[in-house]
């Protein structure tokens, strides 16, 4: 079965960082289709009805103007695509005006069923601006979605394999079975499943490794390309932060929150949300 992933396109460059992770990570490009949506400004945002019948004229010319500019970051997207050897049969393009806000708007059409994940590049802001920043990534983050979201930052074309984190919770399961779908028919991408151990028995270490080797194996990968790694540490993101620097990973999927984790959708404390602030090498897969 195809996939079909939603990537948002505009004119901020680093939105090029999600088209460089998916056409730099998966080989089986003709099973992969991507959407490339544009969200442009509404051309009557700032008209009034008595502006708009004084010169009818005016919203032309904008919508004109939004319309063109908008068709070429889409055209611009497409190319770069192509030129790196992605199928132009699965480069699909969409453009909608803004309605309810960008974040809004892409959540809906994320929402619409046919995608297995929304793809967002992220700018490259401090860590203080992120955290106070309302930008686009950071709405759709913490807004509650049945969908798979993909930060990417990086601008490097991105290293193989993939490191799940799991601590037996739902979301963390639900990404193991997102990794499993997307990853089946990537025989050169290694998965390894992470448990970071703060004091659990054996047992349990052995239930939450042979849950999400269950769920990997059900979905199609093969037992020999998984692996398992139990990590050390009091702090899950900076260990998690840690270990990925010290082996690198093109992904590192994790749920949106993990056990004993409140689903408030503000707590910034979360591992999740931390690792959306902190990693910019590798690309973020969350499921909720």
């Amino acid at each position: 079965m195809d996939k079909h992933v939603l990537l948002t396109v505009s004119d901020d460059t680093s939105c090029l960082c999600s088209l460089r992770f998916a056409c730099g990570y998966f080989q089986n490009t003709h099973a992969l289709h991507i959407t490339l949506l544009y969200v442009a400004p509404n051309p009557r945002a700032g008209l009034t009805q008595a502006d708009i019948m004084a010169d009818y004229h005016l919203l032309s010319r904008r919508e004109a103007s939004i319309r063109q500019q908008a068709e070429e970051a889409v055209a611009r997207a497409a190319d770069f695509l192509v030129g790196k050897g992605f199928p132009e049969a699965n480069i699909h393009k969409k453009i909608s005006y803004k309605q309810f806000g960008t974040a809004t708007d892409i959540i809906q059409e994320g929402m619409a069923g046919i995608y297995d994940a929304i793809g967002l590049g992220r700018r490259g802001i401090s860590r203080l601006e992120e955290l106070l920043s309302e930008s686009v990534s950071k709405q759709v983050f913490v807004t509650p979605l049945d969908i798979p979201l993909w930060i990417s930052r990086s601008t490097e074309k991105p290293l193989p394999h993939a490191l799940l984190c799991t601590d037996g919770s739902p979301a963390s399961l639900r990404c193991a079975d997102h990794m499993a779908y997307m990853l089946r028919d990537e025989p050169q991408h290694q998965i390894s499943v992470a448990y970071i151990d703060r004091g659990a028995n054996l047992d349990q270490v052995r239930h939450v490794f042979a849950q999400a080797r269950d769920i990997l194996t059900q979905g199609g990968i093969a037992a020999e390309r998984i692996h398992d790694v139990i990590l050390d540490g009091d702090d899950p993101a900076e260990t998690i932060l840690r270990h990925t620097q010290e082996v690198p990973y093109g992904v590192v999927g994790i749920g949106r929150t993990g056990k004993g984790e409140t689903h408030s959708l503000h707590l910034l404390g979360s591992v999740s949300m931390r690792l959306f602030r902190k990693l910019d090498w590798a690309t973020l897969w969350i499921c909720h």
